[in-house]
């Protein structure tokens, strides 16, 4: 048995074992190389250091033992990197060194994957393929089925592979620090966000979107308007947050075509029910209600739509202040969340695939035809489906802020 210095493609320096360099070949060499640094055999070429002529003739090179070749115990190898045959298979090849460069450290053994099924380095940075704008179908540009369209946005490919347990921001949260779908961020903390100016008790007259799109949240009530509160925040880490009456408050993003035919949608909604005996409360609702989140009675039930389907939520409803997450994925069961938790419906119907054609408007605290007789504290919705992970971060940036 002998152990050979290398230093790997990724430029960490590691120890290969070979069982007998008599009759081990060279190619079992830059196994054992490519097995303790983690990465396919058939990306690698090794010389050694000072001596040219082992150089990557010797890959694919299984007659000639390590004995013969002339490398030593004493030698340090020098791992370079064997270009793949394809683009695609050269974008992959460049991703998983990245990514492993990234690590930092080396991976187990035993847990290697075919590199072009799934990324399988366990790893706080993780590569994610579809994340980019296009990847390569052999040596052709797409078409693939990547949402992402335009250039690189910043962070991209790498995604987290666990949730973060406090994120500062949205762009931490979400997709590597990609906000592109992002459509709408009331945040009542912001207090530039609220117009004419953040009094307590003072009506508003615009809730300022926060997204690039600038879907600004109006007052729907003719003279009727909610109220920004700054004075009773002892439950809201000492943010203000803005009051509906129940009566006749409410806001509308109007005109608002993102939503006409969407076939994804995450929507996140920071707010407390103050009225538990109220037979019903609609915190959110799309003008032809399939995106929506209602509350019953204290004690009751939370009823959901999306696309059309509706489900209740037994026993949700509460006067606390609670962190609403609802995930609509086209043809798939609804996810709906309360402070980071998935609730159980008591049905799970078969979603439409796409949300009312003619959609054009999101309520905010009630509908032309319905209230909410509470508090809102912060409104974040996506034009697509978060994955498990990004929704668990969002969830945890809100609860964290708003102290849930």
């Amino acid at each position: 048995m002998a152990d050979y210095t290398f230093k790997g493609i990724t430029g960490v320096y590691g120890t290969a074992t070979v069982a007998d360099p008599d009759t081990n070949t060279l190619g079992d060499l830059i196994v054992a190389i490519a097995t303790a640094e983690g990465l396919p055999a058939d990306y690698y070429a090794i010389s050694v250091e000072g001596n040219p002529a082992i150089n990557d003739t010797v890959l694919d090179d299984s007659s000639t033992t390590v004995t013969v070749s002339g490398i030593t115990v004493s030698d340090r190898i020098i791992c370079t990197t064997r270009q793949q045959g394809t683009k695609e298979r050269r974008q992959i090849q460049k991703l998983e060194i990245a990514q492993l460069k990234r690590k930092g450290t080396f991976r187990d053994t035993g847990t290697y994957t075919d590199p072009e099924d799934t990324p399988y380095f366990r790893s706080n940075n993780t590569y994610d393929a579809t994340s980019l704008p296009d990847t390569y179908n052999g040596n052709l540009p797409g078409p693939d089925d990547n949402p992402n369209t335009g250039g690189l946005i910043q962070k991209r490919p790498w995604v987290a592979v666990g949730a973060i347990d406090e994120p500062q921001s949205i762009e931490e949260a979400v997709d590597g620090d990609s906000i592109a779908d992002l459509q709408i961020w009331y945040d009542a903390a912001d207090t530039t966000t609220i117009k004419p100016n953040a009094m307590d008790e003072g009506q508003i007259t615009q809730w300022i979107d926060k997204s690039k799109f600038a879907h600004n949240a109006n007052p729907d009530g003719g003279s009727a308007k909610p109220t920004y509160e700054d004075t009773d925040t002892s439950d809201t880490n000492g943010y203000g947050y803005i009051e509906f009456d129940g009566v006749d408050d409410r806001l509308t993003i109007n005109p608002f075509p993102e939503l006409a035919g969407a076939t994804g949608w995450t929507m996140f909604v920071v707010a407390q029910k103050t009225d538990g005996a109220e037979l019903s409360g609609v915190l959110t609702r799309t003008d032809f209600g399939d995106l929506r989140i209602e509350l019953a009675a204290t004690g009751s039930g939370v009823t959901v739509t999306t696309a059309g389907q509706t489900v209740v939520y037994a026993n949700q409803s509460d006067t606390d202040w609670n962190a609403w997450t609802l995930v609509y994925e086209a043809s798939q069961p609804a996810v709906f969340r309360k402070n980071g938790l998935t609730l159980t419906p008591g049905s799970s119907p078969n979603q439409n695939a796409t949300l009312n054609a003619s959609n054009n408007v999101m309520y905010i605290g009630g509908s032309a035809s319905d209230v909410w007789p509470g508090n809102i504290a912060e409104v974040i919705m996506f034009s697509r489906t978060l994955t498990a992970t990004e929704y668990a971060n969002v969830e945890n940036y809100l609860t964290t802020k708003w102290g849930i």
